[in-house]
């Protein structure tokens, strides 16, 4: 959905690459499953994310078979299938949840193009919502925290860190949801939390160009525009920047670290997890600030 979670995948050993790959395709079919077709449209590396950490948390394990995919309808895909564990058809429901949220989102604040879109696509979205089966405490709870940033960008505040602790505190309930022990909810809690914050602060740099062009609301901008020239930031406000994407990451690491492996489950979820926090998101906050995300699409080096 963002686009800044994601693995530096040169430092990935080679059964971690292929355990990544095999949990995408494996939420992609419990996206089709559970949801519909449709909603794989909608699947990124930031829902992979959630994914692993709760298959690092919870210790589930499970067995990776090639199966047929539409785009690979000859070979197929290797895919993750799990045992007596509901963690993928979990990420799907979340997936299509925060995707209706972000198109009634775009249907009201953006123009054009965009606003198009969101219109055409949001009834899809809503019958993937709908079958997802999620809970309703879960459906209430994204949408009030939705509400809530929704609300807040309208107020126009000159800050950061207030969008960016609503979309935190979000990411915080939703990695943690459902979890059976105390212990692993706070743990979970705090690695959305500090995802969310990061993810926030990111993509409100990464759209700066933009907003500022077409006169939206950028919680970013509203606290740097007089270090901004239209099209980049000045050095000043990329550190500043930089340094509050790392303050957020730390939340994320330090809560990585309590994580317990179980004995007998497989330690890729969690390998690739540190990876990410680590290695794949700081390298994604220096390719929004030096210009190469746009579009969330950047070139690991």
């Amino acid at each position: 959905m963002f686009g800044y979670v994601k693995a530096y995948t040169p430092e990935l050993k080679v059964r971690e690459s292929d355990y990544y790959r095999a949990v995408y395709c494996g939420l992609c079919r419990a996206m089709k499953s559970r949801c519909g077709f449709n909603s794989t449209l909608s699947l990124s590396y930031d829902i992979v994310f959630l994914a692993l950490v709760r298959l690092a948390i919870t210790g589930a394990s499970g067995n990776i078979k090639r199966m047929r995919c539409p785009m690979y309808p000859v070979r197929g895909k290797p895919a993750l299938t799990l045992v007596n564990s509901d963690v993928l058809d979990y990420c799907a429901g979340v997936a299509a949840l925060l995707t209706e949220g972000k198109l009634k989102d775009d249907r009201l604040d953006e123009r054009g193009v965009k606003r198009i879109r969101a219109r055409l696509l949001l009834p899809a979205a809503r019958r993937a919502s709908k079958r997802a089966g999620c809970s309703d405490d879960l459906r209430d709870t994204i949408r009030r925290y939705l509400s809530e940033l929704n609300e807040t960008e309208n107020s126009r505040p000159e800050s950061v860190d207030v969008c960016a602790d609503i979309f935190g505190r979000l990411l915080g309930e939703i990695f943690a949801y459902g979890l059976p022990c105390d212990r692993d909810r706070r743990i979970a809690y705090e690695i959305g939390r500090g995802a969310g914050r990061f993810i926030c602060v990111a993509d409100a740099a990464d759209d700066a160009t933009e907003d500022a062009a077409a006169g939206r609301y950028n919680p970013v901008l509203s606290l740097w525009r007089d270090h901004f020239d239209g099209e980049k930031f000045d050095d000043h406000a990329k550190e500043a920047i930089m340094t509050a994407l790392q303050l957020d990451l730390s939340v994320a690491a330090m809560a990585v670290e309590l994580i317990d492996t179980q004995t007998g489950t497989p330690p890729e979820p969690l390998s690739i997890v540190k990876n990410i926090v680590y290695l794949g998101m700081p390298a994604a906050a220096k390719a929004v600030l030096s210009g190469k995300a746009k579009n969330k699409r950047w070139a690991q080096k």
